[in-house]
C-alpha cells in the first residue's frame, strides 16, 4: 500500500510559534480540539486532520497499521515545514501518540495520550467489532455514544455536541472504521512502552469507559518519562466537555519537555 497522508485542515496561529498537532478520537471531527486550540493560541501553532471515512476525509479500504498513521504524522510535520513538534491525541489518536513517540523520537518534543489505550499480545480481540460494524454500519456504534463518551448529565449540557457526534459516526464509512478496528487491535505498542525516550502525559478522566485510569496508568509507569493526570467531570473526549483543564495539563507537560 502507498504512504498515507493525512487529511489535515490548515493549520491554526502564529507560524513561528512551536507547532502541536492535535489528533481526535475515531468517529469525532478534529473540531473536538478547538476549544482547547483557542486556550493554546497564546503560545502554539496548532493543526488537526480528520480520520480517513470521517467528516469529509476520503475512505480507506486497505488494511494499515497504528504505524502508518505514525508515519503518516511525520510527513505532516513535514508540510508544514518543521523540524519537531508537540503531539496529543484523544483514544485511537491517543494509540497513535505513542507508536509517534516510538518510531519517531527525533521528530515529536513531547507526546499526550488523552483516554487512549497501550494494547498489548493477548489482550481481547477487536475482531468481533470489527465484524459487527461491517455487518450493522457503523450506526450501530452511535445510538448510545452520549452514554459512552460523556459525564452524566452531558445530554443536557453538551447536546448539539453529541447530536453532531452521532450524526458524523453514523454516516462514516463502515469498511474504513472496521480497518480502523483491525488496525488497533493489532498494535501491540504496550509491550514496547519501556522503549519509548519522549516525555509522555498520560491523560485519563472521571467518567471514561472501562478502567480508564488503569489503562492510562499503565502507560505513564512503563514509559520512560511518564505523567499521569486526572480531569474530573469528563468521559472519553475530555477536549470537548473540560477544554480548560486539558489545555493546562497540555501546556505545563509540553512546556515542561521542551
Amino acid at each position: 500500500m502507498p504512504a498515507l497522508n493525512l487529511y489535515a485542515n490548515d493549520p491554526d496561529g502564529r507560524a513561528d510559534a512551536p507547532l502541536v498537532i492535535l489528533g481526535p478520537a475515531l468517529g469525532a471531527p478534529a473540531s473536538m480540539w478547538d476549544k482547547v486550540a483557542a486556550l493554546l493560541a497564546a503560545d502554539y501553532r496548532t493543526q488537526t486532520f480528520e480520520h480517513f471515512g470521517f467528516n469529509g476525509a476520503p475512505v480507506l479500504h486497505d488494511s494499515f497499521s497504528i504505524g502508518d498513521i505514525a508515519d503518516a504524522v511525520v510527513r505532516l510535520i513535514d508540510d508544514v515545514g518543521v523540524d519537531k513538534a508537540y503531539y496529543a491525541g484523544d483514544s485511537i489518536s491517543g494509540a497513535v501518540a505513542l507508536e509517534l513517540a516510538r518510531r519517531h523520537p527525533d521528530r515529536v518534543t513531547a507526546v499526550a495520550a488523552v483516554c487512549s489505550v497501550a494494547r498489548r499480545i493477548g489482550d481481547p480481540s477487536m475482531a468481533p467489532l470489527a465484524a459487527t460494524v461491517r455487518a450493522e454500519g457503523t450506526a450501530a456504534r452511535a445510538g448510545d455514544i452520549g452514554d459512552r463518551w460523556f459525564a452524566p448529565g452531558s445530554q443536557e449540557t453538551h447536546s448539539a455536541e453529541i447530536a453532531s457526534l452521532v450524526e458524523i459516526l453514523s454516516g462514516a464509512d463502515d469498511e474504513t472504521y472496521a480497518r480502523y478496528l483491525e488496525a488497533l487491535d493489532a498494535h501491540n505498542v504496550g509491550d514496547h512502552l519501556d522503549e519509548i525516550t519522549v516525555p509522555v502525559l498520560a491523560v485519563w478522566s472521571e467518567f471514561d469507559t472501562g478502567d480508564g485510569e488503569g489503562k492510562m496508568r499503565l502507560i505513564a509507569e512503563n514509559v520512560q518519562r511518564g505523567t499521569l493526570v486526572g480531569i474530573e467531570g469528563a468521559g472519553h473526549t475530555p477536549p470537548l466537555e473540560q477544554p480548560e483543564a486539558v489545555a493546562a495539563a497540555l501546556r505545563t507537560h509540553f512546556r515542561a519537555g521542551a
